[in-house]
């Protein structure tokens, strides 16, 4: 069997799970979305162009949730379907459960940050508040349960942990996961289990490092001592002996205290100017960061080699950016609570825009060097909002090499140029430019993509 679809898509990753399950061999070729879903041989096995698509000796299935239910009944013996057949009804309403009620809250929430669809905070702050709803009927059900039907992994667990393994990745930080803690003890018991890890391998939350298995639960703490017993008659004579003690003749601290204050020097504003410099560089290393880790899901999404996006701290200073693009592309801190960079595989361009002008940053990995020319690349965007390239191709400070480029954009109120505005002139010239190599997804809107991600909760999104 064959499964057509585009790397890191979760609706065909469940199916690959369930497969491993049932020790089912299915072949997964090289896909280009916009490109072999338009072609008459796929047509022919999709006529929607919709991924992901199985292929088998009887011929074709289309759609997620059916693919992966007909991969789970592949095998009686294997607890898919768990061991009952009420416990099958369970799986199947679970399944239901992670196409209504997760799927379009989780991409609501994702592809904005991703690039695929236009950010709208009104549509976000409507898909956390589903979440929510979603995780809190998990969270009560999860408190009884170690799985979602049963005493192990069925294909319930598979299809509601793929549904929600974007969002674990890239947006469920610790405060939002705080409220449902058997939710996140039960998606780090399935990911880590050996079929999930064959076919997803090791997953890296938003809220912490690596999802480790779940600890053993902890053994109660011991018991307080109980209190000492009444001190002795002799022993309570001994007491105001030592408490005649007074060691308050000794020289006073307090004047020293004071004098110590008094002879404190006030902060300098060289010093003070020093501080906020320290703390904004911390601020952008840390934003610089976390983009890393959000650019490196987009590429474990839908494999992705270039991306654009906004840096809002350096606020337009470029040397500032090109410390952010430095700690995007950055190799993660072994043991680190927080995974950070890790987007060193992945060419982008980053802007910043403040209120002199606007910075841009460029970079392409040691690798795509020959598919992306970084002084064509920006060349191009500063043309098309009348920039000056500040630093021309030199090596970059990534374990990936490869190179970097810098250009400015200065304001000119007079002339209308703002560098918010020419900020997003330039990113859609970047993106254009990418588009014309091939290195990345074009951006259509006809009808033959409305439907490519294969799911019916998306069709209103325009996929």
């Amino acid at each position: 069997m064959k499964i057509y679809t585009f790397a890191g898509n979760t609706h065909a990753l469940q199916s690959l799970i369930a497969a491993k399950y049932n020790g089912i061999d299915i072949e997964m070729p090289a896909f280009e979305m916009g490109k072999d879903n338009k072609t008459p041989a796929f047509l022919a096995k999709s006529p929607m162009g919709k991924v992901p698509v199985l292929e088998t000796d009887a011929g074709c299935i289309s759609e997620a949730a059916a693919i992966v239910r007909y991969v789970g009944r592949m095998r009686a013996d294997t607890n898919m379907y768990g061991a009952s057949f009420f416990e099958a009804g369970l799986v199947d309403q679970w399944i239901e459960f992670a196409k209504n009620e997760l799927d379009l809250p989780v991409g609501m929430w994702i592809y904005p940050i991703l690039g695929f669809i236009a950010s709208n905070e009104k549509s976000t702050e409507q898909a956390k508040d589903d979440l929510r709803k979603a995780l809190a009927v998990l969270q009560a059900h999860l408190l009884t349960h170690t799985y979602l039907v049963g005493e192990a992994v069925t294909l319930a667990d598979i299809a509601v942990s793929c549904s929600l393994l974007n969002a674990f990745k890239l947006v469920f930080d610790a405060d939002f996961l705080q409220p449902f803690p058997a939710v996140v003890r039960w998606f780090k018991t399935c990911v880590n289990q050996p079929e999930f890890l064959a076919v997803i391998g090791t997953t890296a939350l938003c809220a912490g490092s690596a999802a480790a298995a779940p600890a053993p639960t902890p053994a109660p703490a011991p018991a307080p001592a109980p209190a000492p017993a009444p001190a002795p008659a002799s022993e309570k004579k001994e007491k105001p002996v030592k408490e005649k003690k007074e060691k308050k003749e000794k020289p006073p601290k307090e004047p020293k205290e004071e004098k110590s204050k008094e002879e404190k020097p006030a902060e300098s504003a060289d010093d003070k100017a020093a501080k906020e410099k320290a703390k904004l560089l911390k601020t952008v290393i840390k934003e610089g960061g976390k983009k890393g880790v959000e650019i490196e899901g987009a590429s474990d999404m839908g494999g992705l080699e270039f991306f654009c996006t906004t840096i809002e701290s350096p606020e337009g200073n470029v040397e500032l950016l090109q410390t952010a693009m430095t700690a995007m592309n950055a190799m993660p801190e072994e043991g680190a609570e927080e995974r950070k960079g890790c987007s060193g595989h992945v060419g982008k361009m980053i802007f910043s825009a403040g209120v002199q002008q606007l910075a841009v940053v460029a970079y392409v990995p040691g690798d795509k060097t020959e598919k992306i020319d970084i002084a064509d690349w920006c060349e191009s965007v500063s043309a098309s909002v009348g920039g000056t390239i500040t630093k021309t191709a030199t090596a970059a400070d990534s374990p990936n090499k490869g190179l970097v480029m810098e250009l400015v954009v200065a304001a000119d109120a007079d002339k209308g140029k703002f560098p918010i505005k020419d900020k997003d002139t330039a990113m859609a010239a970047a993106f254009s430019y990418l588009r014309s190599k091939g290195a990345f997804p074009e951006d259509n809107d006809d009808d033959d993509d409305e439907c490519a991600f294969g799911d019916d909760a998306f069709d209103e999104m325009g996929f």
